[in-house]
């Protein structure tokens, strides 16, 4: 009985393993010194790449998002999460106004970068190319921002 009771116990506890958060590091560089940025994490394929330049950042799109200072063109952000599938798109604030700045055509005048390292062709990258499973604990994504 008592085996029983243990074996049982035991599974439904391993069946849980979902539920609980682990960290996500994230690794930010840079080519520029200056400046904070401003990073979301996205759960959800119709709602990335959807921020717009010029625009504050729209929380309501974004499972979770932090601002971070740059050192040394350098930075990490940690996130609390349950393992899954995400994709990550970061901008550096270099004029300090909250928003990506842009010009008329909507190209990104400040660094931009991408979980997966995901190009910016003719608009943001793809969710394909940007996504990634996050699956251990203590898992490192690198985010590279440049300027377009």
């Amino acid at each position: 009985m008592f085996k029983s009771l243990s074996l049982f116990i035991i599974t439904i506890l391993f069946s849980f393993d979902n539920v609980y958060s682990e960290k996500l590091i994230i690794s930010i560089e840079s080519k520029y010194d200056d400046g904070y940025v401003m990073l979301g994490v996205y759960d959800k394929k119709d709602n990335f790449g959807k921020a717009k330049v010029n625009e504050k950042p729209n929380a309501d799109i974004v499972l979770t998002g932090t601002v971070v200072k740059i050192n040394n063109k350098k930075a990490t952000a940690i996130f609390d999460l349950p393992f899954g599938e995400y994709a990550i798109a970061g901008f550096q604030d270099l004029d300090g106004n909250g928003v990506l700045s842009g010009n008329f055509l909507g190209i990104p005048r400040e660094p931009v970068g991408f979980s997966g390292n995901a190009k910016v062709r003719f608009g943001p990258p793809k969710w394909n190319d940007a996504v990634f499973q996050f699956k251990k604990i203590n898992q490192e994504v690198l985010i590279y921002l440049d300027k377009i």
